[in-house]
């Protein structure tokens, strides 16, 4: 009967792995991934009583998203500026991002909405740069950095959120 229990008990952690797995790569489809991992990990904390994940874990968890999200932010926007992006360029990238952003879910939902923020930072960025600089080489240089910084802003979350699939998978690995 112990080896019964023992196989479930890996055959759910296997499933749990899974699903964390999957979670975290929701973050490439504009959806919030790093959030969703807090969210099950807070769910895991209230069904077990807050054993083993408990509100310290939580807390690290909850960190590492909002990082995510400020790191996001961060390469989204001012990656462009470090490359040599004027204010109307950065300013046109975050604003066209947005306005994809929007464009694109209403055309296709969810998908959309990274597709078209990822057009819409390259397309805003160029526009903005072409208006402060009458050149078209340089504004698209300029938004071919959006596009890039937006990617980059994409890959780390993802990391971070691997991260947190294996802080929890560390803390709920089953006895043995």
């Amino acid at each position: 009967m112990e080896t019964l229990q023992a196989i479930g008990g890996w055959t759910w952690y296997v499933v749990w792995a899974m699903l964390l797995l999957f979670s975290s790569l929701l973050v490439y489809v504009g959806l919030g991934g790093n959030f969703v991992l807090v969210g099950m990990a807070l769910v895991h904390a209230l069904v077990t009583g807050f054993d083993p994940i408990g509100w310290v874990l939580l807390g690290v968890l909850l960190g590492i998203a909002l990082f995510g999200e400020l790191v996001e932010f961060i390469l989204g926007n001012f990656y462009v500026l470090k490359k040599g992006a004027s204010g109307w360029g950065a300013f046109g990238g975050f604003g066209g991002g947005l306005v994809g952003a929007i464009l694109g879910n209403g055309m296709v939902p969810v998908a959309g909405a990274v597709l078209g923020s990822f057009v819409g930072a390259f397309l805003g960025c160029v526009l903005g740069e072409f208006y402060q600089q009458r050149r078209l080489d340089a504004s698209l240089r300029i938004g071919t950095h959006a596009f890039i910084g937006k990617i980059l802003a994409i890959v780390v979350k993802h990391a971070l959120g691997m991260v947190m699939v294996f802080l929890i998978l560390r803390a709920t690995f089953p006895a043995s």
